[in-house]
């Protein structure tokens, strides 16, 4: 990547002072695919030279992991070594700042056994629970990137060389987190207050619910009284400010689990533990799914589903209007950081506390009474398109519209 080493080392500087906002005497953990690694380099020069005090680097690589999934036994999966609960146990106790680099291929795990890759998930979600639930209280800073591994840059671009797709895919990638433009980071700023205005607006209303209608679309999602929407960053530890998506295009809020009811289609493909999972649909009951089918990825959606208790119940609605710059972009990246943001979602799982004012300082049992729903997993899809409308209902029963043929109600 060598045509984009300037760029590159702009989009570190970019991640480290938005993202993540790295601060002196911090420590910063890196978790990345080896075919990340020229970025990996360049953000742990940057974060150095803002002052962090240590870097940790964390490499995996898909391909050695499509032979672990081979190979190992679903006992040797589940037996994660015990230093793995220890590192974790550290990074909670520094708080750590942690920024993930997605590179890989959303194919990568395709000719996995579909139990062995629920093992997996199962076994690395509970050894890291307490980490996982630290950032999503944003106890501690963390944010998710993409950069382009040449397996997924092929799947993006199939018509392309593998060196013009690797190319293709940084451009529109740099494109999406702004930096290719003069001042990147004014430009998050802006398109932070932008997003954050949309949250505003959204939660002065202080819905009950919201009613979702498109083909194959017919959804009510309860919503949890005082509860606010979010967008354009988070606070962590106390008052600073971090983007946890680069890109974000979202407004979203964590609904009343056990207010969902209806039908809701996915309208792009859904990446999910190595494998892509598409035309599928969801049938909801009291905040539950009773009945799904898919076209593509039944075995993988069922393992999913099947989780544990809160995977089969919502715990993100956001909203995101088709005239965004990655929707109008016309490229499906067939990864969620990305496709999230070009499309209206909701995800299965676990709640964010943030949008109900006092739930970072609840119990479980007292988050679970207001309707914040518990999971191991938090798994993001897209339901958005041209034909979705989305209105509000107010908690006088007001019809408020919000999005019409997906776009934002002006």
């Amino acid at each position: 990547m060598k045509q984009f080493t300037e760029q590159i080392k702009k989009y570190a500087e970019v991640i480290a002072k938005v993202g993540l906002n790295v601060q002196p005497g911090e420590t910063v953990v890196v978790l990345s695919d080896v075919r990340a690694l020229d970025l990996v380099r360049a953000f742990t020069t940057a974060s150095y030279e803002l002052g962090a005090k240590k870097v940790i680097v964390e490499l995996s690589d898909s391909t050695l992991q499509q032979d672990h999934m081979k190979y190992q036994s679903i006992e040797t999966i589940e037996d994660l070594p015990p230093y793995l609960k220890v590192k974790n146990d550290y990074y909670l106790q520094e708080k750590v700042s942690m920024l993930f680099i997605h590179a890989t291929s959303p194919e990568s795990l395709k000719d996995a056994a579909p139990e062995k890759l629920a093992a997996a998930n199962r076994a690395g979600r509970e050894v890291s629970k307490e980490l996982s639930d630290s950032r999503m209280r944003h106890d501690q800073p963390w944010c998710i990137v993409g950069y382009p591994g040449p397996e997924w840059a092929k799947l993006v671009f199939p018509d392309l060389a593998e060196e013009e797709a690797v190319a293709e895919l940084m451009e529109n990638i740099l494109k999406t987190v702004r930096v290719d433009q003069e001042d990147p980071v004014a430009a998050w700023n802006a398109h932070g207050d932008f997003l954050k205005s949309r949250a505003k607006w959204l939660s002065d209303f202080n819905f009950d619910r919201l009613k979702y209608t498109a083909p194959g679309t017919d959804l009510e999602i309860g919503l949890i009284d005082g509860s606010q929407f979010a967008g354009g960053g988070h606070k962590s530890r106390g008052n600073l400010d971090i983007k946890v998506n680069m890109p974000t295009e979202e407004v979203f809020t964590s609904p009343d689990y056990r207010r969902v009811n209806g039908v809701v289609s996915n309208t792009l493909p859904l990446s999910y533990a190595g494998q892509i999972i598409d035309h599928f649909k969801l049938t909801f009951k009291d905040g539950v799914v009773t009945d799904f089918e898919a076209e593509q990825g039944f075995d993988a959606l069922r393992e999913l589903l099947d989780t544990d208790e809160g995977a089969r119940r919502l715990g993100e609605a956001a909203l995101v209007p088709v005239d965004s710059p990655i929707s109008n972009s016309g490229i499906l990246y067939y990864n969620t950081l990305f496709d999230e943001n070009a499309s209206c979602h909701v995800a299965l799982g676990k709640a964010y506390p943030g949008p109900v004012p006092g739930a970072n300082e609840m119990t479980e049992e007292e988050r679970d009474a207001v309707g914040l729903n518990s999971s191991l997993t938090h798994v993001d899809f897209m339901i958005g398109s041209k034909e979705l409308d989305i209105d509000g209902i107010t908690r006088d029963g007001k019809v408020v519209p919000v999005f019409r043929q997906g776009n934002w109600v002006e």
